[in-house]
């Protein structure tokens, strides 16, 4: 079992290799193409290559569940064109035997893809917003809202954020029982050595008297802090993530959207082998003539299945409809009880 368990892993592991190249060069090629509008009008090849060398880890983030799951399937394609998934037929082994003997590979190459994402990914993505925006980072329109910011005795909203400089900010200023008491609006806010300057400030509403803008807002946020905050939970780095998520009231989304990211990095060996659980009982073809094609399209229609299904809940979960835990959760636990159902319905075929 040690040697069938090697083996099974050195095919996988060599497959694993080539289709992560082959879905890298393509993703790459089309993610050049389709997103060149993004960079300056007068971008030369230098700025091409840099944009496209950025956006690797990124792509490698997006696209790991998809390369996993079709490394499974080209390992099962070859062990069927070479009459091997025969071999094991005739040696007793069920699926869930060959589960047990690939499982170990994928929740290693799993951890592994964590670890990839989580120190490549942040920095790859921050450096696109220093240099392009954070627009180049949001997937939908729906991330340009105002930024909000929650102190112990305000609420800020911004409505623009460049560099060092805040436009468009409004102040919500509240009494020691969370009532708001006054708003005021400022034209410009810089972030200087004493901290946040106001200037322009002008009184909106006011019910006690005393309780306006203040001339410097006093406040641990940095432009860097910001940013994250501005930034798209999924480029964030785990412990970026986990101070977001603490801080209730702050940003632009739900802490929802933060705590399913979390998870949903965290879970990515887990969710290694549940792609593997739902491909080998689809792959298990040993007729004589069965080249495996079939089985091949309707694992990898199952694959995309499932990724619609994750993106449908982890957007509930950014948007606060459902709870983050079960935005990521969820699809993780359907995927595993539907490889189960195949499973068994396969053994019972057999």
């Amino acid at each position: 079992m040690r040697r069938f368990r090697g083996y099974l892993s050195r095919v996988f592991l060599l497959r694993l290799i080539g289709v992560t190249f082959a879905v890298m060069v393509l993703v790459s090629l089309l993610d050049s193409l389709g997103n060149s509008e993004l960079l300056p009008a007068d971008a030369g090849t230098g700025d091409r290559l840099r944009f496209t060398f950025l956006r690797l880890p990124i792509i490698f983030d997006s696209t790991f569940p998809i390369i996993v799951f079709m490394s499974v399937i080209v390992t099962y394609l070859s062990f069927i064109r070479r009459n091997e998934i025969v071999a094991m037929f005739s040696t007793g082994l069920s699926v869930f035997a060959q589960f047990r003997a690939l499982a170990p590979c994928l929740f290693l190459v799993g951890l592994a893809g964590t670890i990839i994402i989580n120190l490549t990914s942040p920095p790859a993505g921050r450096a696109l917003t220093e240099w392009l925006g954070p627009e180049v980072l949001m997937p939908t329109s729906n991330d340009s809202e105002d930024l909000w910011i929650s102190e112990p005795d305000m609420l800020v909203r911004v409505g623009e954020f460049s560099e060092t400089s805040l436009r468009d900010v409004t102040f919500f200023m509240k009494s020691g029982t969370g009532q708001v008491q006054s708003v005021s609006a400022a034209r410009r806010v810089d972030y200087g050595p004493s901290g946040w300057v106001v200037s322009g400030a002008e009184l909106l509403h006011d019910e006690v008297g005393d309780a306006v803008a203040p001339d410097v807002w006093t406040t641990p946020q940095t432009p860097e802090s910001l940013l994250k905050l501005q930034s798209y939970p999924r480029y964030l780095s785990l412990n970026d993530l986990w101070q977001l998520y603490r801080l209730r009231g702050s940003g632009s989304r739900p802490s929802g959207a933060y705590i399913v990211w979390i998870i949903d990095r965290m879970t990515l060996p887990l969710l290694a082998l549940g792609l593997l659980l739902l491909g080998i009982p689809v792959m298990q073809r040993a007729g004589r003539r069965d080249t495996g094609d079939i089985a091949a399209v309707m694992a990898l229609g199952m694959g995309f299945a499932y990724l619609i299904v994750d993106g449908i809940f982890i957007t509930l979960a950014e948007t606060g409809v459902v709870a983050g835990w079960l935005g990521a959760l969820a699809p993780l636990i359907l995927l595993f009880l539907a490889g189960i159902w195949m499973a068994l319905g396969s053994e019972r075929a057999k």
